[in-house]
């Protein structure tokens, strides 16, 4: 159980965001950290710093917020996402997207403090990583052909999204496997498998070169045959300096 939990508030309008703010405020254990008022800058803040909950408007100017939602679910650290909206159509596929919970405005302070009592609740009973972590996964079963191999975890070389899913690839060839990218994330060993951007798994044993890019940017160029590149996010670049010192 933690002291504080941290929020990030997603509206494009200021005034709204203002009145989220001051709402929360009268809850010491939510701490408001970012705020946004588009999509992309939403994604682009939880990419590089890890939210426990998210205040996500449904009607964004640059992208529906249920899409948003479907993107914060492929991060290593999946926030809670309460929706907050003018318009109750959008609650059945609020919770296709697994919402926490559903606010209709105007917001009054008492569903606001039912919502964040329950939020607490929730966020307190979460098991330590200890706890939760799944069994390591020691080889991956793949489809070839009629058969089913399982490839030895130094062959692979990383892993990509692919929808709820993953595509595994090894020096020679790639295979779908019924793992998404965070079930993979939580059962791969954690002193080789590196998750250096949203829709990338790596293997640093494969890594042969950190390649720098203007604006503090880097890519990761892999030792396969195709000499294959993958990006590094900002985020990430913070966690493989301290693995990697560089």
């Amino acid at each position: 159980m933690k002291d504080l939990y941290r929020a990030l508030i997603v509206d494009d309008e200021p005034p709204a965001r203002a009145e989220l703010r001051f709402m929360l405020a009268r809850h010491s254990r939510i701490k408001v950290v970012g705020e946004a008022g588009g999509a992309e800058e939403a994604l682009a803040l939880a990419e590089n710093l890890s939210y426990d909950v998210i205040f996500l408007d449904v009607n964004l100017p640059d992208m529906d917020g249920i899409e948003v939602a479907r993107r914060l679910a492929e991060l290593a650290e999946q926030p809670y996402v309460v929706f907050i909206t003018a318009y109750s159509e959008f609650a059945v596929r609020a919770f296709e997207v697994s919402a926490f919970d559903y606010l209709v405005k105007p917001v009054t302070e008492r569903r606001m403090d039912q919502t964040v009592n329950r939020l607490l609740s929730t966020l307190d009973a979460t098991p330590s990583a200890v706890e939760q972590a799944p069994r390591q996964l020691d080889r991956l079963p793949v489809s070839r052909g009629d058969k089913t191999v399982l490839l030895d975890m130094q062959e692979i070389f990383y892993f990509q999204a692919e929808g709820d899913y993953a595509r595994v690839f090894t020096n020679k060839a790639g295979y779908l496997v019924n793992y998404s990218l965070k079930s993979l994330d939580e059962r791969l060993d954690s002193r080789s498998f590196f998750r250096c951007h949203r829709s990338y798994i790596v293997n640093l044993q494969h890594v042969s070169e950190i390649i720098s890019l203007p604006s503090n940017l880097y890519e990761l160029r892999l030792d396969d045959d195709r000499r294959t590149v993958l990006p590094l996010s900002r985020r990430q670049t913070r966690e493989l300096r301290k693995r990697l010192d560089f």
